[in-house]
């Protein structure tokens, strides 16, 4: 029973507790709501689709060629699939994965080069950062990729402190790894960072130590079969992913993603909510002397440098400097702490206090309904998880003005709320899931649905629905990002209906025995033809209505 207490109370299994409960909150309920439109439907459709074709060098969505990512990714997927089924939590545990080794990673080197108490905060910061923590449960490419670069930059670095080649191998392994998640964005951000950073310490000797031929023949024998293969199989995959997908992408406005220079900035401080604070505090300790305080700065400038400068900008982009700025902002937070610098606490405590007045007066609006939610869904605020937000900030912000004297206890009660923050941030997902899915529409259809029928997507795509029913969707006016696989696919016409050939499309003769069902929006009813012939079977939340032909 002593040595049960002792392991408790000693210090040095802190780590052990922190890990444990990042490991219950990352799985917590991932598999207990629906895919939500349109990344995670499309990403567990395409690698459902190589398990079910066989293929897994050819990627389809819909059943038409899908050659926008490379396959990394969807090998995951469907590893995951194989194990756990064709189900949400199979399709979202490659990013609760991912996220807990990103954590993992920022420990390990943070403890390597800083000590311990360093790492455990950047562990507990990178964690609990708002965005990094929901983009974790989200089944998305970006928190793979991000894992990665993050294995390749820290690996890089450990090399150049240690010079130990096998980390050096790592390092090129990652490299080819996050090349076969997302493209040439896996080798151009590592290589960037290390090329400036090789300049501010003027150590070009860096080149001669990282050009080791056997590690760079890692690289190629990692990365290269999976991409030959998939050009052997589909010649029009070259340039389609290598000169569409990255440089007119990176160049132009063609997906339309287009945002002003400085957009990244406010999605850092607002995406390391409960930690922004930690950003500003202490600054001048970014640009001292300390080495790796150099590279993490680096790190995190060039590519947010990288991704501002681009025509086409989203949001889980900015995911690879959230551990960096992790171990800068534990580094900042501890110096204070250490000297009790009680008035960076108080700037800290009115910004924190001010937030909750703002959270506590919006939320009794919100549950008085002088804020309609209609009106408030869609910056993805609600009444549960908003209320709870509001009573765990007040809690705390009481605590915190307690403690503020007190640094070290401060520091220990924004931990706490931290984890409690992701707590209280769980029934988002549900109400995301319920808000963004057809789940509910598709378990209508699934029971009446037989191999030989049609389903119709009118003015409307949702990707998520041929993961749940396992079958192709007709798509009425709406190519997309599935025209380039249109242009190659057999029987376009069939799969694909133009604007105005609607009519035609829907009083087609049927087979025998074969139905015709229609998913369409409320808004879109009065745009269907003859909508008498159709029999109204069900709705959902999402204002999605299914109809099957008389």
């Amino acid at each position: 029973m002593q040595k049960v207490i002792s392991f408790f109370t000693n210090k040095r299994n802190l780590k052990y507790f922190i890990f444990a409960a990042f490991v219950i909150l990352y799985f917590c309920n991932i598999g207990g709501y629906g895919l939500m439109n349109p990344d995670e439907g499309r990403y567990a459709e395409i690698p459902r689709e190589m398990l079910s074709s066989g293929d897994f060098f050819t990627p389809t969505l819909n059943y038409v060629l899908y050659f926008e990512k490379p396959p990394l990714y969807y090998w995951f997927t469907a590893a995951s699939f194989a194990i756990f089924g064709q189900n949400e939590f199979g399709a979202r545990v490659t990013s609760v994965v991912m996220g807990l080794l990103s954590i993992l990673l920022t420990w390990f080197v943070a403890r390597k080069f800083e000590g311990e108490d360093t790492a455990n905060l950047s562990a507990i910061i990178l964690g609990t950062s708002g965005l990094f923590f929901a983009l974790s449960r989200v089944n998305i490419i970006d928190m793979t990729l991000s894992s990665l670069l993050t294995l390749a930059l820290f690996s890089f670095y450990i090399f150049y402190r240690e010079n130990k080649k096998c980390w050096l191998y790592i390092f090129y392994s990652a490299l080819a790894l996050a090349t076969l998640a997302k493209g040439l964005i896996g080798i151009i951000l590592p290589g960037g960072v290390i090329f400036f950073f090789m300049l501010f310490t003027r150590d070009f000797k860096i080149l001669k130590r990282l050009f080791l031929t056997p590690a760079i023949l890692i690289f190629f024998l990692v990365c290269v079969p999976p991409f030959y293969m998939v050009c052997k199989k589909n010649p029009d995959f070259f340039y389609f992913f290598f000169i569409q997908e990255h440089f007119l992408r990176y160049a132009t406005k063609m997906h339309d993603r287009y945002e002003p220079f400085w957009f990244f900035i406010p999605v850092i401080i607002g995406g390391l909510f409960p930690w922004t604070v930690g950003l500003f505090t202490n600054i001048k300790n970014y640009l001292n002397k300390q080495q790796i305080n150099l590279y993490l700065v680096l790190w995190v400038v060039i590519i947010t440098l990288f991704f501002s400068a681009s025509s086409s900008k989203l949001i889980p982009y900015i995911l690879p400097v959230f551990p960096p700025l992790a171990i800068l902002i534990a580094k900042n937070i501890l110096s204070l702490t250490e000297r009790g610098q009680k008035l960076t606490i108080k700037i800290w405590l009115w910004i924190f206090s001010f937030i909750t007045v703002v959270l506590v007066i919006s939320s009794i609006l919100v549950f008085n309904g002088y804020i309609p939610l209609k009106h408030i869904h869609k910056v993805l605020i609600y009444k549960t998880p908003f209320i709870l937000f509001s009573l765990v900030c007040t809690v705390f912000c009481v605590i915190f003005w307690v403690f503020r004297k007190q640094p070290k206890k401060f520091l220990n009660a924004h931990i706490i709320f931290a984890f409690c923050f992701l707590a209280a941030s769980l029934p988002v997902f549900s109400i995301l899931g319920e808000q963004r899915s057809t789940k509910t529409l598709s378990k209508m259809l699934v029971p009446l649905l037989k191999p030989q029928d049609i389903v119709l997507h009118f003015n409307t795509y949702k990707q998520d629905m041929p993961f749940y029913i396992k079958h192709r969707v007709a798509i009425y006016d709406r190519d997309g990002e599935l025209a380039f696989g249109r242009s190659k696919a057999k029987e376009a016409d069939k799969w694909f209906i133009d604007l105005g050939k609607a009519e035609t499309f829907l009083n087609q003769p049927l087979q025998e025995n074969q139905k015709l069902y229609m998913i369409v929006k409320d808004k879109h009813i009065k745009l269907v033809p003859n909508i008498e012939a159709f029999e109204y079977i069900g709705h959902d939340k999402r204002e999605l209505n299914l109809y099957v032909r008389k």
